[in-house]
Protein backbone atom coordinates (compact mmCIF):
# COMPACT_ATOMS: atom_id res chain seq x y z
CA UNK A 1 0.00 0.00 0.00
CA UNK A 2 1.61 3.44 -1.19
CA UNK A 3 1.14 6.53 1.26
CA UNK A 4 -1.15 8.32 -1.05
CA UNK A 5 -3.27 5.24 -0.61
CA UNK A 6 -3.53 6.22 3.54
CA UNK A 7 -3.95 3.56 5.93
CA UNK A 8 -6.09 0.44 5.91
CA UNK A 9 -7.98 -0.87 8.76
CA UNK A 10 -10.46 -3.63 8.53
CA UNK A 11 -13.40 -4.00 10.58
CA UNK A 12 -14.28 -7.91 11.01
CA UNK A 13 -17.77 -9.23 12.60
CA UNK A 14 -16.56 -11.79 14.78
CA UNK A 15 -18.51 -14.52 13.06
CA UNK A 16 -16.27 -14.01 9.83
CA UNK A 17 -13.50 -14.90 12.51
CA UNK A 18 -15.03 -17.57 13.88
CA UNK A 19 -16.76 -19.13 10.84
CA UNK A 20 -14.06 -19.51 8.20
CA UNK A 21 -10.90 -21.75 7.77
CA UNK A 22 -7.28 -20.70 8.86
CA UNK A 23 -6.71 -20.45 4.57
CA UNK A 24 -9.69 -17.96 4.13
CA UNK A 25 -8.70 -15.50 6.81
CA UNK A 26 -4.57 -16.22 5.23
CA UNK A 27 -5.94 -15.30 2.35
CA UNK A 28 -7.40 -12.18 3.63
CA UNK A 29 -4.77 -11.29 5.27
CA UNK A 30 -2.53 -11.39 2.49
CA UNK A 31 -4.64 -9.91 0.00
CA UNK A 32 -6.05 -6.51 1.72
CA UNK A 33 -2.37 -6.03 3.33
CA UNK A 34 -4.06 -4.23 6.50
CA UNK A 35 -2.50 -1.76 8.78
CA UNK A 36 -4.92 -2.72 11.94
CA UNK A 37 -7.58 -4.82 12.57
CA UNK A 38 -10.66 -4.07 14.20
CA UNK A 39 -12.39 -6.89 15.86
CA UNK A 40 -15.96 -5.62 15.88
CA UNK A 41 -18.13 -5.57 19.36
CA UNK A 42 -19.98 -4.26 21.38
CA UNK A 43 -20.20 -8.14 22.64
CA UNK A 44 -16.96 -9.77 23.93
CA UNK A 45 -15.70 -12.58 21.70
CA UNK A 46 -11.95 -13.52 22.90
CA UNK A 47 -11.85 -16.55 20.89
CA UNK A 48 -12.39 -14.24 17.70
CA UNK A 49 -10.00 -11.66 19.19
CA UNK A 50 -7.55 -14.25 19.80
CA UNK A 51 -7.53 -16.03 16.06
CA UNK A 52 -7.50 -12.35 14.34
CA UNK A 53 -4.29 -11.83 16.64
CA UNK A 54 -3.32 -15.08 15.88
CA UNK A 55 -3.58 -15.12 12.21
CA UNK A 56 -3.18 -11.40 10.69
CA UNK A 57 0.48 -9.55 10.81
CA UNK A 58 -1.46 -6.26 11.32
CA UNK A 59 -2.01 -5.35 15.07
CA UNK A 60 -5.72 -6.06 16.38
CA UNK A 61 -8.04 -4.61 19.29
CA UNK A 62 -11.22 -5.22 20.10
CA UNK A 63 -13.44 -2.79 22.20
CA UNK A 64 -14.66 -4.68 24.80
CA UNK A 65 -11.96 -6.47 25.88
CA UNK A 66 -9.72 -2.76 26.39
CA UNK A 67 -8.79 -1.68 29.29
CA UNK A 68 -8.23 1.79 28.93
CA UNK A 69 -5.00 1.53 31.27
CA UNK A 70 -3.79 4.45 30.21
CA UNK A 71 -6.92 6.17 30.45
CA UNK A 72 -10.91 6.19 29.67
CA UNK A 73 -10.21 5.60 26.40
CA UNK A 74 -6.90 3.11 24.31
CA UNK A 75 -5.26 4.47 21.85
CA UNK A 76 -4.15 2.49 18.62
CA UNK A 77 -1.82 3.16 16.33
CA UNK A 78 -2.45 2.63 12.71
CA UNK A 79 0.01 3.26 10.53
CA UNK A 80 1.03 6.91 9.11
CA UNK A 81 0.31 9.44 6.93
CA UNK A 82 1.71 10.80 3.57
CA UNK A 83 3.69 12.96 5.43
CA UNK A 84 4.78 10.11 8.01
CA UNK A 85 2.83 12.02 10.86
CA UNK A 86 1.11 9.04 13.02
CA UNK A 87 -2.16 7.88 12.28
CA UNK A 88 -4.17 6.69 15.53
CA UNK A 89 -7.71 6.12 17.02
CA UNK A 90 -9.24 6.54 20.03
CA UNK A 91 -10.89 2.82 21.01
CA UNK A 92 -14.02 2.64 23.89
CA UNK A 93 -15.39 -0.22 25.70
CA UNK A 94 -18.42 1.21 24.84
CA UNK A 95 -20.81 4.13 25.85
CA UNK A 96 -20.63 3.02 29.72
CA UNK A 97 -17.02 3.92 29.72
CA UNK A 98 -17.38 6.88 28.04
CA UNK A 99 -20.03 7.84 30.73
CA UNK A 100 -17.99 6.99 33.54
CA UNK A 101 -15.28 10.15 32.78
CA UNK A 102 -16.43 12.02 30.01
CA UNK A 103 -14.57 14.89 30.93
CA UNK A 104 -11.48 13.23 30.89
CA UNK A 105 -12.11 11.73 27.33
CA UNK A 106 -13.08 14.66 26.32
CA UNK A 107 -9.31 16.58 27.16
CA UNK A 108 -7.66 13.37 25.28
CA UNK A 109 -9.36 13.74 22.30
CA UNK A 110 -8.93 17.67 22.32
CA UNK A 111 -5.07 17.26 23.24
CA UNK A 112 -4.29 14.87 20.90
CA UNK A 113 -6.36 16.11 18.07
CA UNK A 114 -3.34 16.30 15.15
CA UNK A 115 -2.92 12.30 15.85
CA UNK A 116 -6.37 10.69 16.83
CA UNK A 117 -8.49 10.79 13.57
CA UNK A 118 -11.63 8.93 15.30
CA UNK A 119 -13.13 7.52 18.16
CA UNK A 120 -14.56 3.92 18.14
CA UNK A 121 -17.17 2.61 19.80
CA UNK A 122 -19.42 -0.45 19.24
CA UNK A 123 -22.56 0.43 20.69
CA UNK A 124 -23.50 3.95 19.48
CA UNK A 125 -26.33 3.27 17.33
CA UNK A 126 -29.34 4.51 15.12
CA UNK A 127 -32.77 3.52 16.28
CA UNK A 128 -35.93 4.44 13.84
CA UNK A 129 -39.07 5.60 15.42
CA UNK A 130 -41.64 4.67 12.74
CA UNK A 131 -44.91 6.12 14.98
CA UNK A 132 -42.62 9.52 15.62
CA UNK A 133 -41.18 9.58 11.93
CA UNK A 134 -37.81 10.22 13.33
CA UNK A 135 -34.64 8.72 14.25
CA UNK A 136 -33.05 8.88 17.37
CA UNK A 137 -29.35 8.47 17.93
CA UNK A 138 -28.51 6.07 20.97
CA UNK A 139 -26.16 7.20 23.55
CA UNK A 140 -26.72 10.92 22.18
CA UNK A 141 -26.57 12.31 26.07
CA UNK A 142 -23.48 10.39 26.87
CA UNK A 143 -21.49 11.54 23.61
CA UNK A 144 -22.30 14.96 23.93
CA UNK A 145 -21.31 15.09 27.18
CA UNK A 146 -17.98 13.64 26.39
CA UNK A 147 -16.77 14.56 23.27
CA UNK A 148 -15.55 18.43 22.89
CA UNK A 149 -17.60 20.84 21.41
CA UNK A 150 -16.78 23.41 18.78
CA UNK A 151 -15.59 20.88 16.41
CA UNK A 152 -16.16 17.47 14.76
CA UNK A 153 -15.52 14.15 16.12
CA UNK A 154 -15.80 11.07 14.09
CA UNK A 155 -17.04 8.09 15.75
CA UNK A 156 -16.90 5.00 14.00
CA UNK A 157 -19.26 2.15 15.20
CA UNK A 158 -19.75 -1.71 14.17
CA UNK A 159 -24.08 -1.09 14.74
CA UNK A 160 -24.41 1.14 11.89
CA UNK A 161 -23.53 -1.12 8.19
CA UNK A 162 -20.26 0.30 6.65
CA UNK A 163 -21.65 3.29 3.92
CA UNK A 164 -23.39 5.26 6.67
CA UNK A 165 -21.87 8.43 6.99
CA UNK A 166 -24.22 11.44 8.84
CA UNK A 167 -23.34 14.26 11.21
CA UNK A 168 -25.36 14.67 14.10
CA UNK A 169 -25.14 18.04 15.76
CA UNK A 170 -26.17 17.54 19.70
CA UNK A 171 -26.78 20.08 22.36
CA UNK A 172 -23.78 20.15 24.68
CA UNK A 173 -25.53 20.60 27.63
CA UNK A 174 -28.79 18.44 26.98
CA UNK A 175 -27.37 16.22 24.39
CA UNK A 176 -30.80 17.22 22.54
CA UNK A 177 -30.32 16.85 18.71
CA UNK A 178 -30.14 19.93 17.09
CA UNK A 179 -29.48 19.09 13.08
CA UNK A 180 -28.64 16.17 11.29
CA UNK A 181 -26.43 16.37 8.27
CA UNK A 182 -27.32 13.60 5.42
CA UNK A 183 -24.96 15.22 2.68
CA UNK A 184 -21.46 15.33 3.89
CA UNK A 185 -20.11 15.49 0.28
CA UNK A 186 -18.97 19.13 0.44
CA UNK A 187 -17.18 19.06 3.93
CA UNK A 188 -18.41 18.93 7.52
CA UNK A 189 -18.25 22.16 9.85
CA UNK A 190 -19.14 21.86 13.39
CA UNK A 191 -23.10 23.74 14.20
CA UNK A 192 -21.75 25.82 16.71
CA UNK A 193 -19.27 26.51 19.94
CA UNK A 194 -21.77 25.33 22.42
CA UNK A 195 -22.75 22.49 20.06
CA UNK A 196 -21.25 18.84 19.84
CA UNK A 197 -20.90 17.68 16.30
CA UNK A 198 -20.54 13.75 15.62
CA UNK A 199 -19.95 12.48 12.48
CA UNK A 200 -21.20 8.92 12.71
CA UNK A 201 -19.64 6.54 10.43
CA UNK A 202 -21.13 2.75 10.33
CA UNK A 203 -17.94 0.09 10.08
CA UNK A 204 -20.77 -3.62 10.44
CA UNK A 205 -21.65 -5.94 8.28
CA UNK A 206 -24.23 -5.03 5.24
CA UNK A 207 -27.46 -6.32 5.22
CA UNK A 208 -27.65 -8.65 2.45
CA UNK A 209 -24.17 -10.21 2.43
CA UNK A 210 -24.48 -13.97 3.51
CA UNK A 211 -24.47 -14.85 7.18
CA UNK A 212 -23.63 -11.04 8.20
CA UNK A 213 -20.24 -11.79 7.04
CA UNK A 214 -19.40 -8.68 5.53
CA UNK A 215 -15.85 -6.77 5.94
CA UNK A 216 -15.45 -3.56 5.70
CA UNK A 217 -11.84 -1.92 4.92
CA UNK A 218 -11.67 2.22 6.12
CA UNK A 219 -9.02 4.07 4.30
CA UNK A 220 -7.42 6.68 6.77
CA UNK A 221 -5.38 9.56 5.92
CA UNK A 222 -4.56 12.56 8.15
CA UNK A 223 -7.97 14.58 7.00
CA UNK A 224 -10.19 11.39 8.64
CA UNK A 225 -11.84 8.42 6.98
CA UNK A 226 -11.15 8.47 3.08
CA UNK A 227 -13.43 5.91 2.20
CA UNK A 228 -14.77 2.86 3.14
CA UNK A 229 -15.44 -0.25 0.67
CA UNK A 230 -17.19 -3.95 1.95
CA UNK A 231 -15.56 -7.12 0.91
CA UNK A 232 -17.66 -10.38 0.97
CA UNK A 233 -16.13 -12.84 3.04
CA UNK A 234 -16.69 -15.36 0.22
CA UNK A 235 -14.07 -13.15 -2.08
CA UNK A 236 -11.21 -15.33 -0.37
CA UNK A 237 -10.13 -18.39 0.01
CA UNK A 238 -11.64 -21.46 -1.52
CA UNK A 239 -14.98 -20.14 -2.21
CA UNK A 240 -13.52 -16.76 -4.30
CA UNK A 241 -13.37 -19.66 -7.21
CA UNK A 242 -15.65 -19.77 -9.90
CA UNK A 243 -17.46 -22.84 -9.08
CA UNK A 244 -16.82 -23.40 -5.22
CA UNK A 245 -20.06 -22.61 -2.69
CA UNK A 246 -19.77 -23.05 0.60
CA UNK A 247 -21.10 -26.64 0.55
CA UNK A 248 -18.14 -27.84 -2.09
CA UNK A 249 -15.88 -25.96 0.19
CA UNK A 250 -16.75 -28.11 3.00
CA UNK A 251 -16.26 -31.31 1.18
CA UNK A 252 -12.95 -30.32 -0.39
CA UNK A 253 -11.71 -29.58 3.41
CA UNK A 254 -12.56 -33.09 3.94
CA UNK A 255 -10.55 -34.26 1.75
CA UNK A 256 -7.62 -31.89 3.06
CA UNK A 257 -8.09 -29.28 0.72
CA UNK A 258 -8.30 -25.82 1.89
CA UNK A 259 -5.74 -23.41 -0.31
CA UNK A 260 -5.88 -22.90 -3.85
CA UNK A 261 -2.47 -24.28 -4.14
CA UNK A 262 -3.83 -27.31 -2.77
CA UNK A 263 -6.54 -27.45 -5.08
CA UNK A 264 -4.55 -27.00 -7.93
CA UNK A 265 -2.43 -30.27 -7.13
CA UNK A 266 -5.49 -31.98 -6.72
CA UNK A 267 -6.47 -34.00 -10.56
CA UNK A 268 -9.39 -33.23 -12.42
CA UNK A 269 -10.76 -36.74 -11.80
CA UNK A 270 -10.52 -36.36 -7.98
CA UNK A 271 -12.58 -32.50 -8.64
CA UNK A 272 -14.80 -33.98 -10.96
CA UNK A 273 -15.93 -37.17 -8.40
CA UNK A 274 -17.34 -34.65 -5.88
CA UNK A 275 -21.13 -34.03 -5.50
CA UNK A 276 -22.90 -32.04 -8.31
CA UNK A 277 -19.35 -30.92 -9.77
CA UNK A 278 -18.63 -32.92 -13.05
CA UNK A 279 -15.56 -32.53 -15.45
CA UNK A 280 -16.34 -28.94 -16.75
CA UNK A 281 -16.89 -27.73 -13.23
CA UNK A 282 -13.83 -29.37 -12.38
CA UNK A 283 -12.03 -27.70 -15.30
CA UNK A 284 -13.30 -23.89 -14.45
CA UNK A 285 -12.65 -24.28 -10.83
CA UNK A 286 -8.59 -25.48 -11.91
CA UNK A 287 -8.57 -22.27 -14.09
CA UNK A 288 -10.09 -19.49 -12.35
CA UNK A 289 -7.43 -21.25 -8.97
CA UNK A 290 -4.96 -20.13 -11.46
CA UNK A 291 -5.71 -16.94 -12.32
CA UNK A 292 -6.38 -15.82 -9.09
CA UNK A 293 -2.84 -17.41 -7.62
CA UNK A 294 -0.49 -15.85 -10.78
CA UNK A 295 -2.96 -12.68 -10.76
CA UNK A 296 -2.81 -13.28 -14.77
CA UNK A 297 -6.24 -13.37 -17.12
CA UNK A 298 -6.35 -16.29 -19.51
CA UNK A 299 -8.30 -16.54 -22.50
CA UNK A 300 -10.81 -19.11 -22.68
CA UNK A 301 -11.65 -18.99 -26.74
CA UNK A 302 -9.63 -17.89 -29.51
CA UNK A 303 -12.15 -14.80 -30.28
CA UNK A 304 -10.91 -11.55 -31.18
CA UNK A 305 -11.19 -8.78 -28.43
CA UNK A 306 -13.21 -6.08 -29.59
CA UNK A 307 -11.82 -4.40 -32.09
CA UNK A 308 -8.69 -6.10 -31.83
CA UNK A 309 -7.60 -6.46 -35.41
CA UNK A 310 -8.64 -3.20 -36.43
CA UNK A 311 -5.74 -0.43 -37.58
CA UNK A 312 -7.38 1.95 -35.01
CA UNK A 313 -7.73 0.91 -31.15
CA UNK A 314 -11.41 1.92 -29.86
CA UNK A 315 -11.57 5.09 -27.91
CA UNK A 316 -12.22 4.51 -24.49
CA UNK A 317 -15.54 6.07 -23.00
CA UNK A 318 -17.18 6.53 -19.41
CA UNK A 319 -20.08 8.93 -18.19
CA UNK A 320 -21.14 10.14 -15.30
CA UNK A 321 -24.22 10.68 -13.99
CA UNK A 322 -26.79 12.39 -10.92
CA UNK A 323 -27.55 8.43 -10.21
CA UNK A 324 -28.24 5.33 -11.43
CA UNK A 325 -31.74 6.73 -12.87
CA UNK A 326 -30.14 9.62 -14.32
CA UNK A 327 -31.94 13.20 -14.99
CA UNK A 328 -28.49 14.37 -16.87
CA UNK A 329 -25.48 12.69 -17.88
CA UNK A 330 -22.56 15.46 -16.17
CA UNK A 331 -19.70 14.31 -17.23
CA UNK A 332 -18.59 11.97 -20.68
CA UNK A 333 -14.48 11.00 -20.34
CA UNK A 334 -12.75 9.68 -23.45
CA UNK A 335 -8.93 8.18 -23.23
CA UNK A 336 -7.76 7.77 -26.70
CA UNK A 337 -4.59 4.84 -26.64
CA UNK A 338 -3.70 5.70 -30.34
CA UNK A 339 -2.18 9.08 -29.18
CA UNK A 340 -2.15 8.98 -25.03
CA UNK A 341 -4.82 12.27 -25.11
CA UNK A 342 -7.63 12.60 -22.03
CA UNK A 343 -11.12 14.20 -23.16
CA UNK A 344 -13.43 15.58 -20.75
CA UNK A 345 -17.13 16.73 -21.06
CA UNK A 346 -18.36 18.46 -17.85
CA UNK A 347 -21.51 20.71 -17.28
CA UNK A 348 -20.70 22.83 -14.62
CA UNK A 349 -22.71 25.68 -15.45
CA UNK A 350 -26.43 24.49 -15.51
CA UNK A 351 -27.44 21.15 -14.22
CA UNK A 352 -30.89 21.78 -15.35
CA UNK A 353 -29.81 21.24 -18.85
CA UNK A 354 -28.44 17.97 -20.20
CA UNK A 355 -28.15 18.88 -23.80
CA UNK A 356 -25.16 21.34 -24.11
CA UNK A 357 -22.66 18.66 -22.58
CA UNK A 358 -23.94 15.97 -24.81
CA UNK A 359 -23.97 18.06 -27.57
CA UNK A 360 -20.30 19.13 -26.78
CA UNK A 361 -19.51 15.70 -27.10
CA UNK A 362 -21.25 14.81 -30.29
CA UNK A 363 -19.78 17.27 -32.12
CA UNK A 364 -16.54 16.44 -31.00
CA UNK A 365 -16.99 12.79 -31.60
CA UNK A 366 -18.65 12.70 -34.85
CA UNK A 367 -16.81 15.82 -36.19
CA UNK A 368 -13.06 14.90 -35.57
CA UNK A 369 -13.80 10.71 -34.66
CA UNK A 370 -16.36 9.69 -36.85
CA UNK A 371 -15.07 6.56 -37.72
CA UNK A 372 -13.75 5.51 -34.32
CA UNK A 373 -15.01 2.47 -32.31
CA UNK A 374 -16.22 3.39 -28.78
CA UNK A 375 -15.16 0.83 -25.76
CA UNK A 376 -16.83 0.71 -22.01
CA UNK A 377 -16.85 -1.64 -19.20
CA UNK A 378 -20.58 -3.22 -18.65
CA UNK A 379 -21.63 -0.31 -20.99
CA UNK A 380 -24.63 -2.29 -22.89
CA UNK A 381 -26.00 -1.50 -18.91
CA UNK A 382 -25.24 1.80 -18.46
CA UNK A 383 -23.00 4.26 -20.94
CA UNK A 384 -24.37 3.17 -24.12
CA UNK A 385 -28.22 2.40 -22.76
CA UNK A 386 -28.70 6.62 -21.28
CA UNK A 387 -26.20 8.01 -24.22
CA UNK A 388 -28.29 6.55 -26.88
CA UNK A 389 -31.73 7.91 -24.50
CA UNK A 390 -30.26 11.20 -23.46
CA UNK A 391 -29.66 11.89 -27.43
CA UNK A 392 -32.20 10.70 -29.16
CA UNK A 393 -34.24 12.89 -26.48
CA UNK A 394 -32.20 16.13 -26.42
CA UNK A 395 -30.22 15.51 -29.86
CA UNK A 396 -32.64 13.85 -32.38
CA UNK A 397 -30.95 14.65 -35.30
CA UNK A 398 -27.65 13.24 -33.81
CA UNK A 399 -29.58 9.93 -33.23
CA UNK A 400 -29.03 8.18 -36.51
CA UNK A 401 -25.20 8.70 -36.61
CA UNK A 402 -24.77 7.69 -32.81
CA UNK A 403 -26.55 4.67 -33.52
CA UNK A 404 -23.76 3.89 -37.05
CA UNK A 405 -21.12 3.97 -34.07
CA UNK A 406 -19.07 0.86 -33.49
CA UNK A 407 -19.66 -0.18 -29.65
CA UNK A 408 -17.82 -2.39 -27.72
CA UNK A 409 -17.87 -3.70 -24.22
CA UNK A 410 -14.83 -5.60 -22.59
CA UNK A 411 -16.90 -6.93 -20.04
CA UNK A 412 -19.55 -8.58 -21.92
CA UNK A 413 -16.93 -10.48 -23.88
CA UNK A 414 -14.68 -11.02 -20.93
CA UNK A 415 -17.15 -11.88 -18.48
CA UNK A 416 -20.38 -12.42 -19.60
CA UNK A 417 -20.12 -14.12 -23.11
CA UNK A 418 -17.25 -16.21 -20.82
CA UNK A 419 -13.86 -15.20 -23.26
CA UNK A 420 -11.80 -14.81 -20.55
CA UNK A 421 -11.23 -15.30 -16.70
CA UNK A 422 -10.07 -12.14 -14.75
CA UNK A 423 -7.87 -12.62 -11.61
CA UNK A 424 -9.99 -9.43 -9.54
CA UNK A 425 -12.12 -11.05 -6.68
CA UNK A 426 -15.74 -9.71 -7.91
CA UNK A 427 -15.58 -8.37 -11.84
CA UNK A 428 -16.05 -4.44 -11.38
CA UNK A 429 -13.67 -2.36 -13.55
CA UNK A 430 -11.73 -1.32 -10.14
CA UNK A 431 -10.79 -4.44 -8.59
CA UNK A 432 -10.09 -5.97 -12.22
CA UNK A 433 -7.53 -2.81 -12.92
CA UNK A 434 -5.68 -3.36 -9.79
CA UNK A 435 -5.27 -6.82 -9.86
CA UNK A 436 -3.68 -6.35 -13.52
CA UNK A 437 -1.34 -3.67 -11.85
CA UNK A 438 -3.40 -0.19 -12.48
CA UNK A 439 -1.72 2.50 -10.55
CA UNK A 440 -4.82 4.37 -10.26
CA UNK A 441 -4.58 7.90 -9.13
CA UNK A 442 -6.16 7.32 -5.95
CA UNK A 443 -9.12 10.22 -5.84
CA UNK A 444 -10.93 8.20 -3.16
CA UNK A 445 -13.98 8.54 -5.16
CA UNK A 446 -16.61 5.94 -6.93
CA UNK A 447 -19.42 6.16 -9.17
CA UNK A 448 -22.25 6.86 -6.25
CA UNK A 449 -19.88 9.26 -4.41
CA UNK A 450 -19.82 11.33 -7.71
CA UNK A 451 -23.43 11.08 -8.32
CA UNK A 452 -23.63 12.29 -4.22
CA UNK A 453 -21.90 15.50 -5.17
CA UNK A 454 -23.50 16.50 -8.29
CA UNK A 455 -26.97 16.07 -6.58
CA UNK A 456 -25.87 18.41 -4.11
CA UNK A 457 -24.78 20.56 -6.56
CA UNK A 458 -28.21 20.38 -8.44
CA UNK A 459 -29.42 21.01 -5.04
CA UNK A 460 -27.46 23.65 -3.31
CA UNK A 461 -25.02 25.27 -6.51
CA UNK A 462 -21.84 24.71 -4.14
CA UNK A 463 -19.51 23.55 -6.51
CA UNK A 464 -17.78 19.82 -6.78
CA UNK A 465 -13.80 19.39 -6.92
CA UNK A 466 -14.15 19.27 -10.57
CA UNK A 467 -10.44 18.53 -11.32
CA UNK A 468 -11.07 15.57 -8.50
CA UNK A 469 -13.82 14.44 -10.61
CA UNK A 470 -12.98 14.98 -13.80
CA UNK A 471 -9.30 12.54 -12.64
CA UNK A 472 -11.84 9.75 -11.45
CA UNK A 473 -13.68 9.52 -14.81
CA UNK A 474 -10.45 9.96 -16.12
CA UNK A 475 -8.97 6.62 -14.20
CA UNK A 476 -11.82 4.42 -15.02
CA UNK A 477 -11.39 5.20 -19.18
CA UNK A 478 -7.12 4.73 -18.59
CA UNK A 479 -8.14 1.36 -16.01
CA UNK A 480 -9.99 0.11 -19.12
CA UNK A 481 -7.06 0.36 -21.65
CA UNK A 482 -5.01 -0.77 -19.17
CA UNK A 483 -7.44 -3.75 -18.45
CA UNK A 484 -8.10 -4.26 -22.59
CA UNK A 485 -4.20 -4.55 -23.15
CA UNK A 486 -3.58 -7.27 -20.53
CA UNK A 487 -6.31 -9.33 -21.90
CA UNK A 488 -5.00 -8.75 -25.16
CA UNK A 489 -1.76 -9.91 -24.11
CA UNK A 490 -2.96 -12.77 -22.32
CA UNK A 491 -2.63 -16.38 -23.28
CA UNK A 492 -4.88 -18.09 -25.49
CA UNK A 493 -6.99 -20.69 -25.30
CA UNK A 494 -4.39 -24.17 -27.17
CA UNK A 495 -1.92 -22.79 -23.80
CA UNK A 496 -4.06 -23.76 -21.47
CA UNK A 497 -3.16 -26.72 -18.87
CA UNK A 498 -5.90 -29.28 -17.36
CA UNK A 499 -4.02 -31.93 -15.46
CA UNK A 500 -4.92 -34.42 -15.00
CA UNK A 501 -3.09 -36.41 -12.07
CA UNK A 502 -1.94 -34.96 -9.02
CA UNK A 503 1.28 -33.25 -10.06
CA UNK A 504 2.61 -29.93 -8.22
CA UNK A 505 5.74 -29.32 -10.66
CA UNK A 506 3.06 -29.69 -13.82
CA UNK A 507 0.66 -27.02 -12.10
CA UNK A 508 3.04 -24.82 -11.16
CA UNK A 509 4.96 -24.74 -14.42
CA UNK A 510 1.56 -24.31 -16.41
CA UNK A 511 2.49 -27.04 -19.18
CA UNK A 512 -0.28 -27.89 -21.45
CA UNK A 513 -1.56 -31.24 -20.67
CA UNK A 514 -4.98 -31.80 -22.24
CA UNK A 515 -7.11 -29.31 -24.19
CA UNK A 516 -11.19 -28.65 -23.87
CA UNK A 517 -12.65 -31.07 -26.93
CA UNK A 518 -13.85 -29.67 -29.92
CA UNK A 519 -17.15 -30.90 -28.21
CA UNK A 520 -16.95 -28.78 -25.56
CA UNK A 521 -15.46 -25.85 -27.21
CA UNK A 522 -18.54 -25.63 -29.12
CA UNK A 523 -20.68 -26.50 -26.47
CA UNK A 524 -19.28 -23.05 -24.90
CA UNK A 525 -19.82 -20.88 -27.52
CA UNK A 526 -23.14 -22.35 -28.42
CA UNK A 527 -24.05 -21.49 -24.99
CA UNK A 528 -22.47 -18.11 -24.61
CA UNK A 529 -24.75 -15.22 -25.33
CA UNK A 530 -23.73 -12.87 -28.31
CA UNK A 531 -26.38 -10.03 -27.42
CA UNK A 532 -25.10 -7.38 -27.09
CA UNK A 533 -27.64 -5.83 -24.66
CA UNK A 534 -27.78 -8.56 -22.53
CA UNK A 535 -25.84 -9.72 -20.05
CA UNK A 536 -25.48 -11.82 -17.09
CA UNK A 537 -23.29 -9.10 -14.94
CA UNK A 538 -26.21 -7.28 -12.32
CA UNK A 539 -25.52 -3.64 -11.79
CA UNK A 540 -24.81 -3.21 -8.35
CA UNK A 541 -24.42 0.33 -7.90
CA UNK A 542 -22.24 2.86 -9.91
CA UNK A 543 -18.79 1.74 -8.36
CA UNK A 544 -19.02 -0.78 -10.74
CA UNK A 545 -18.72 1.13 -13.35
Amino acid sequence: MTARDGSRLLALPPSALADRPVATLEDLDRTLDADGLWVLGPSRDPQAFARARGLFDASAFHPPLETGDDGPISRQAIGRTADGDALEIAVAQGLPSLRTTPNAVSNELRENEPTITALVCDDVTTTVRPTALETALEGAGTLASALPSGRVTTVLTGGEPAGYDELWHLDADTGAVRAVDHDLLGGVEPLADDCVSVRIQGAGPVEGYSRRQSIASLTLTGDGIERVDTHEITDFGLEAVSGIGPKTAERLAERGVTTRPELLETDLETLADLPHVGRERARTMHRHARVLETGEPRRLTDDSLPGENWSTPPLCLDIETDGLSPTIIWQVGIYDPATDEYRAFVERADPTDPGPVLEAFCDWLLGVHPDRALLTWNGWRFDYRHLGSFIARHLPYYVDEWESIPKFDLYLWAASNENALLPGRTNELGTVSDALGYESAGTGLDGARTAAAYQRFMRTGAPLEWGRHEAYCEDDCRALWHVYERLRDAPRAESWTDSNRSDSSRVAADIPDTEPSNEESTSRRTNRRTSRETTTGEQTGLSDF
